[in-house]
């Protein structure tokens, strides 16, 4: 075996070896989320993770963080099939994701052919910068993008948790990615590249990090009320399995919540305290009110045994036979006021609507060739509630999935909406996670709004969130369940709502200037390798001061 065969060989080995740690590294990332939640892996995950991309070349780099990626994303997404009947969306969605890690590393690690970027505090600085832009940008694009899996969403039982009114997840996730390397560097084998380290470097290092990690905890997050209390009470239904059989048989699901709600109305904590207002998850009603006299019946019989209006979900088709998916409140013994819906603002791509539908219908399933889309609505996410003593309550509002945007929770909370209110419909992902990483995702924005939050939902998880992002009480999945709450409203605005979108554009732009300056960098080592080869792998091979 020749020289070069040998060197071959031991190449591809020491490559195969670091795509099995950033496999293991990706696992743990995973694990920071629910179901398993072990919310302090997502720093070491990160750590060990970039101990493999720093000195990788870009084939490297980009095998290692597909490693990474696909580690992460598919056991975290694994109810995608649940939902859709089938695995290959599960993997395009994980790759997708995956490709987004890939538009990060890239451009990034050649940032370092600058000596600016080399130090510890620099790099961690690019790399918190341009990783919380790509989380950004992807939970904007394609089509409506996919908030999911952001490495700040753990951090709600962290203390960095507490940055969440300071910038929101943006921030969070820099805090995140900033330490991680910090910690990340404090492990860095030392060689003739740090040999001018001076003593104090890596103990310094672990003071830095320890400190971003620690000081956000003395950031008081209230839940004190602002606007009085909302008395509520959550209705959990349940949906026979399967569920798309349920809905086909006109007035069960409504049943099964107006059954839920008149056992709630007979509680003795609401018949001596009645409550001020009953949620419903999202297409608790399964059939449109307006249009089927049977199922506003049982909507108002269960109204009006509860002695409050009802906030409750339900779908149409419009004028253009596109479905649209409503929130409305029914007043007993009135009924909806039509001018007072909010229809949801994102449909789901490939679940409430077909992007490229004509294509893609020629092709796919036949779910694709006959399902109606979804048509995005265009009302406020605002509605107002009357409270027992008549006092008119603001709720900022999103359905379901929207609980991961904050352009539509943050818009709600701007108008003047005091309390958070996501009703949901998940009997599609069974016991898996998703309801639970949903709730991950409803506990972050109410930390970023300062509000307290709600998630109805048809077959659970339901949630009553304090403003702080802590659980003041939940429903387990897969089963009939109530909640009786009194919810603190609050008015005052964070940083995060005063701020809006530009916070994250302002994020985004830096990753997308940082990507330039890699770029830079990848043109400054090519034209130094045409000009002084010798030159040139020396300046390469060093250019952090950290190696492996």
């Amino acid at each position: 075996m020749s020289h070069r065969e040998i060197l071959q060989r031991a190449s591809l080995a020491h490559a195969c070896a670091d795509a099995l740690v950033a496999a293991v590294a990706g696992v743990a990332l995973y694990a920071s989320f629910p179901p398993v939640g072990w919310w302090w892996l997502s720093i070491p995950a990160l750590a060990l993770y970039f101990s493999r991309v720093d000195q990788a070349r870009a084939p490297r780099a980009a095998a290692v963080t597909v490693a990474f990626g696909m580690s992460m994303w598919l056991p975290l997404l694994d109810w995608i099939p649940l939902s859709v009947g089938s695995r290959p969306p599960w993997f395009a969605l994980a790759l997708v994701q995956t490709l987004f890690l890939l538009a990060w590393v890239i451009p990034v690690r050649r940032v370092q052919a600058w000596p600016w970027a080399r130090g510890p505090l620099a790099q961690a600085t690019v790399y918190a910068l341009s990783w919380s832009g790509v989380e950004v940008a992807r939970s904007r694009w394609p089509w409506s993008g996919f908030p999911w899996g952001s490495v700040a969403l753990p951090q709600v039982d962290s203390p960095l948790g507490h940055l969440a009114p300071y910038g929101g997840t943006p921030v969070v996730a820099c805090g995140v990615v900033f330490i991680a390397v910090l910690v990340r560097r404090m492990f860095a084998h030392r060689d003739a590249a740090t040999r001018d380290e001076r003593w104090f470097s890596r103990p310094l290092l672990a003071a830095v990090a320890l400190a971003c990690y620690v000081t956000p905890a003395v950031i008081a997050l209230p839940n004190q009320a602002q606007e009085g209390f909302l008395r509520v009470g959550v209705v959990q239904g349940g949906i026979a399995l399967p569920g798309a059989q349920a809905y086909r048989r006109e007035g069960e699901v409504t049943g099964n919540n107006a059954r839920a709600t008149m056992q709630l109305a007979r509680e003795r904590q609401v018949s001596s305290h009645p409550i001020d207002l009953a949620l419903w998850g999202e297409g608790s009603v399964d059939r449109d009110p307006l249009a089927f006299p049977g199922v506003a019946e049982r909507v108002n019989e269960a109204s009006e045994a509860v002695g409050a209006p009802i906030l409750m979900g339900y779908t149409n088709l419009n004028e253009r036979d596109r479905v649209k998916n409503w929130l409305a409140v029914w007043e007993p013994g009135v009924g909806v006021d039509e001018n007072a819906r909010y229809s949801k603002h994102v449909p789901v791509p490939f679940g409430e609507f077909i992007p490229f539908r004509e294509f893609i219908s020629s092709f796919a399933t036949e779910v694709a060739q006959s399902s109606r889309d979804m048509e995005a609505g265009s009302e406020p996410p605002l509605m107002t509630v009357t409270a027992r003593d008549g006092k008119a309550v603001p709720l900022a509002v999103g359905i379901c999935f929207e609980a991961a945007y904050p352009t539509v929770i943050g818009q709600g909370v701007t108008l003047g909406g005091q309390m958070i209110v996501t009703p949901s419909n998940n009997y599609h992902f069974r016991s898996s996670g998703e309801s639970a990483q949903q709730g991950q995702l409803l506990r972050m924005r109410a930390m970023e709004y300062s509000r307290s939050a709600i998630q109805a939902s048809t077959t659970g998880h339901s949630y009553v969130i304090r403003p702080d992002g802590t659980v003041l009480s939940a429903t387990g999945t897969e089963q009939s369940a109530t909640l009786i709450a009194d919810v603190p409203l609050r008015s005052s605005m964070t940083l995060t709502a005063r701020a809006g979108d530009r916070l994250p554009m302002a994020v985004m732009a830096a990753a997308a200037a940082i990507g330039l300056v890699g770029l830079a960098g990848a043109w400054r080592l090519h034209s130094q390798r045409r000009r002084h080869p010798a030159r040139a792998h020396s300046a390469s091979s060093g250019q952090n001061v950290t190696h492996d």
